[in-house]
């Protein structure tokens, strides 16, 4: 990568890092997981797996962004620079669900605004302990979930 490649990519990071919005969670709120396993979109019939909203073995959590009132483009670059940068195997966003928060509510879910590495992050939180309860409210989302799959261009390095 070059340069200005570089700089661009820190550049519009510290522009991104500027956004601001409400704590609170509204309930009409576009909520997206990114996603980086392929086997958890199903392009040709337009769904996402439950896997891609299970929570962290670690944390029992999973990491969301506040996306409402952002642009596609907008949206992607928050992933690329915010979700995959920071990971150790620098895998490449496949893809997203998109659902709103109420969906996500409506399974005796919360969503916690926790504005590290940015702003619009945030986490699902109060997944039950029993693992095949949280399969039920990940299928749930899955359902009412909407997939966006990475437009076609070069992904940043």
């Amino acid at each position: 990568m070059s340069y200005l490649e570089r700089f661009w990519i820190s550049l519009c990071a510290i522009f991104l890092r500027l956004d601001r919005i409400p704590k609170a969670v509204s309930s009409q709120e576009r909520i997206s997981r990114f996603i980086f396993h392929k086997g958890y979109m199903d392009e040709a019939n337009d769904c996402v797996s439950y896997e891609a909203f299970m929570p962290s073995k670690k944390t029992g959590e999973s990491s969301v962004y506040r996306t409402a009132r952002c642009s596609e483009k907008r949206v992607w670059l928050l992933g690329d620079i915010f979700v995959a940068r920071p990971q150790k195997d620098r895998r490449p966003i496949c893809g997203r669900a998109d659902v709103t928060a109420k969906a996500i509510l409506q399974q005796a879910l919360r969503i916690i605004s926790q504005p590290s590495p940015h702003p619009r992050h945030a986490v699902v939180t109060s997944w039950p302990n029993d693992k095949p309860q949280q399969k039920v409210k990940a299928i749930a989302l899955a359902q009412r979930a909407t997939l966006r799959v990475y437009p076609r261009r070069e992904r940043p390095t």
